[in-house]
């Protein structure tokens, strides 16, 4: 289903436990590992004597790593491509900073301006991905920071389907890894659903998986009187899914959807929540409602945004 997936890594250990993950993703034959160097504000770096040569080349060399790693930990024949952009700005350099432009080659591609997830979201277009996977934050995180800032501008700006990984990190801010939320991601999953056609995408999706044990099928409704017709549309949309060895039930909840939805979640200790990334009243220019908004940025566990119109 997910044949070839974008990979953006900055280099952490964080971005490194997120790749322990690809191997359990369904249909998966090509990775691209994407590094981004920003450069465009080198002033203050020259000044401390680095180098963008330096940096680039130590880049080349921990991405070159990470690949290798994710080829060991595959545990099948996955093709592996690196791809290393550096954000420039055309004028870098004034103000009386002798400062020459990174120089292109093999392995580097030079972007003039933008952010590092716009970069992100214009290479996964270029690569022809179906799916991006990354890490909920980066060399930055924090226990409180719901979700990092690159992953964030990812999640609005995408067209992709979006797969959000989170660790659990251990008590102290020391950054170390508790727990890989990978094992068994797609065993028990959660689907959220408003019946509308950018949700179906969500429930088409699930119907392309194999090895799923265990489906929580959610709606949220927001009146009494909106029980009985939710619970037949999600009994109906249980038959369609069952399997043999597959449990599927049904879940009405009422109150607010992204709250309800992690609730549950954590309840039912689900591997994975899988939603839509607009809802019902949604718009091509709208690229993530707010309640997919919401679960994302608070979810513990990971979370598989899905577009409408993308497979």
């Amino acid at each position: 289903m997910y044949r070839k997936v974008l990979v953006p890594t900055d280099l952490s250990s964080y971005a490194h436990k997120v790749q322990d993950c690809l191997a359990v993703i369904p249909g998966i034959e090509e990775i691209v590992l994407l590094h981004i160097l920003d450069a465009s504000n080198p002033k203050d770096l020259e000044a401390k004597g680095w180098s963008w040569d330096s940096l680039i080349d130590q880049a080349k060399t921990r991405l070159e790593e990470q690949a290798d790693h994710l080829f060991n930990q595959a545990g099948k024949k996955l093709d592996i491509k690196t791809i290393l952009k550096v954000i420039i700005e055309p004028m870098s350099g004034a103000d009386g900073v002798n400062l020459e432009r990174p120089k292109t080659g093999s392995g580097v591609d030079l972007v003039d301006g933008g952010s590092v997830g716009q970069a992100i979201s214009k290479a996964a277009a270029e690569e022809n991905v179906s799916l991006i996977c990354m890490g909920a934050q980066g060399k930055g995180l924090m226990e409180s920071m719901l979700l990092g800032s690159v992953s964030t501008e990812v999640l609005r700006q995408g067209d992709e389907d979006l797969l959000i990984i989170r660790h659990k990190i251990l008590p102290g801010g020391k950054g170390e890894m508790q727990e890989n939320l990978c094992q068994n991601i797609f065993s028990k999953v959660m689907l959220t659903t408003d019946f509308s056609s950018a949700g179906g995408e969500a429930v088409a999706r699930i119907k392309e998986m194999s090895g799923i044990q265990e489906i929580l099928l959610v709606n949220v409704i927001e009146r009494d009187d909106e029980f009985d017709e939710a619970a037949a549309r999600l009994n109906q949309l249980r038959e369609e899914l069952a399997a043999p060895g597959r449990k599927v039930t049904v879940h009405v909840l009422q109150g607010r959807p992204s709250q309800k939805i992690l609730a549950l979640a954590m309840k039912q200790d689900v591997s994975l929540i899988m939603m839509s990334s607009q809802g019902k009243s949604w718009s091509r220019q709208i690229r993530v409602g707010s309640t997919t908004f919401d679960a994302v940025r608070q979810a513990e566990s990971p979370v598989l945004v899905v577009r409408p119109g993308k497979k």
